[in-house]
């Protein structure tokens, strides 16, 4: 197709007006947005009346003032807000089979969970306006590569590869009577397909590092403590050992890159807070002396995050009859009293003025078509519209920076509308700052935009032939 017809057509994705078409014969045109209410990814308020340019796949300038640009085509923002894409923090993309992890042994192959991941990674993200994901156990790395090269519809992925656990622990996803010697050469399926690593001892822990920094993972993730999807490990025990912790950090550090945790208990936050692990996940167990702990080291040092997982905490984990359907009647117990602490916790947090990012959690059929549930639930336990926006975005994108060299997306920023920041752009009909929960509506999302390139646009007329509608969904989940 000729590079003129191209443009016209790329252009068409737009409510525009043609101001001139002097780039039509060089490639893609700029992008003007105007009189668009802008969240940046950070102030508690909109930039309204603004103007945006777009040049390729990067924003270049933000203004309240006249954008002038020769060649760009115009798209009128009035009465719309512009965020930036939003960037869930704690996905587990593979992991997506109806019946959880011990389905993945038992009845789904890698094939299938390939096949599950690209349906969610497609229509229940990207198409949603997640336009990022921190991938935090699992390995789509290849998924990933497929994406990047323009093969595959999806957001960008950030991978941990396989999360790395004791035996016994929360990666170990064996059946209970899996024999001890397969376990070792790591022939169940999840390390067999690199979902997992179960490792004891500091040699088996650097080997599963650099296996994964080898794969192409942009950090690790440890298993520091029990978890509530998981069969043999209760809430409150310890997963890796001091040494073992240390190794990994020592091994992240070494590639300029940090480490991410699972873990509920203070115990299990003091020794990866002393062996330098940055990113803290869940907590839902921790006391408040913990909080101002971790409080206190960020003013200190601005160097570790807390990862909160509010819609399963609070709403999944609110009550027994509300635990997902597969999980054994342990798992709902462990469960229970996670969303019972995290009430208290999560308040502790906002309180004290802690560093947030926000990471659904959420697979699996009937939790993964509602990630963003999880960007609108810290409202209901005391945060604004603004922070709850906020750790999707902005603060996300600025934890993404800390995989250094093992960065996939070095280039430009991520999660801001800023000049020098990757186009991710979503715009919305209304003002989520005043209605948070419009989000939800997947009509009041008129524009999917990652990498400079429409994904969903209904700000063209439904008989475009670019027009790209809303996902409707299901009345009833499976």
């Amino acid at each position: 197709m000729p590079s003129s017809i191209k443009s016209v057509l790329l252009a068409t994705v737009f409510a525009f007006s043609p101001v001139a078409v002097a780039h039509a014969q060089e490639g893609p045109p700029p992008i003007l947005f105007t009189n668009v209410d802008v969240f940046d990814g950070f102030g508690p308020d909109l930039i309204e009346d603004a103007n945006v340019l777009v040049e390729g796949n990067v924003i270049t300038q933000v203004s309240t003032d006249p954008i002038e640009v020769e060649g760009a085509f115009v798209v009128d923002g009035t009465g719309k807000t512009m965020t930036p894409g939003f960037i869930d923090m704690h996905q587990h993309v593979m992991l997506n089979m109806p019946e959880g992890t011990g389905s993945f042994i038992a009845r789904w192959d890698e094939a299938a969970s390939g096949a599950f991941a690209m349906h969610h990674l497609n229509r229940n993200m990207l198409m949603k306006g997640i336009t990022t994901i921190r991938d935090i156990a699992g390995d789509p790395l290849d998924v990933a590569k497929a994406i990047d090269m323009g093969l595959l519809p999806g957001p960008r992925i950030y991978s941990s590869g396989g999360a790395i656990g004791q035996t016994g622990g929360h990666s170990d996803w064996a059946a209970r009577n899996y024999p001890a010697r397969l376990l070792e050469e790591n022939q169940d399926v999840g390390q067999a397909t690199q979902m997992t690593w179960v490792v004891d001892g500091v040699d088996d822990v650097t080997r599963a590092a650099r296996f994964n920094f080898r794969r192409g993972a942009a950090f690790l993730k440890v298993m520091g403590g029990g978890g509530v999807a998981s069969e043999f490990d209760p809430l409150e025990i310890l997963g890796l050992a001091e040494d073992e912790v240390a190794r990994a950090n020592e091994i992240a550090k070494d590639n300029g890159t940090y480490v991410a945790v699972h873990a509920y208990s203070d115990e299990s936050y003091d020794r990866h807070l002393r062996l330098g692990t940055r990113s803290f996940e869940h907590g839902f167990l921790i006391s408040e002396d913990m909080v101002k702990r971790m409080v206190a080291r960020y003013n200190e040092s601005q160097d570790i995050v807390w990862s909160f997982q509010c819609y399963m905490s609070v709403n999944s984990f609110g009550s027994y009859e509300t635990m997902p359907a597969f999980f054994t009647h342990e798992q709902k117990l462990k469960g229970v009293a996670a969303g019972e602490g995290v009430r208290r916790m999560s308040k502790w947090m906002n309180e004290y003025g802690m560093f947030i990012v926000g990471g659904s959690d959420m697979f699996s059929p009937g939790l993964v078509e509602k990630i963003k549930e999880d960007i609108v639930c810290p409202t209901s336990v005391g945060y604004t519209p603004a922070q709850a926006l906020k750790h999707y975005t902005g603060n996300a994108g600025i934890v993404l920076t800390w995989s250094g060299p093992k960065n996939p997306y070095p280039t430009y920023k991520l999660g801001q509308i800023a000049p020098d920041s990757y186009a991710d752009i979503l715009i919305w009909d209304g003002n989520p700052l005043e209605d948070i929960n419009l989000i939800l509506d997947e009509d009041k999302l008129q524009l999917v935009m990652k990498d400079g390139r429409a994904y969903k646009n209904t700000m063209v007329e439904s008989d475009s032939i670019m027009y790209r509608p809303a996902v409707r969904e299901p009345k009833t989940y499976p």
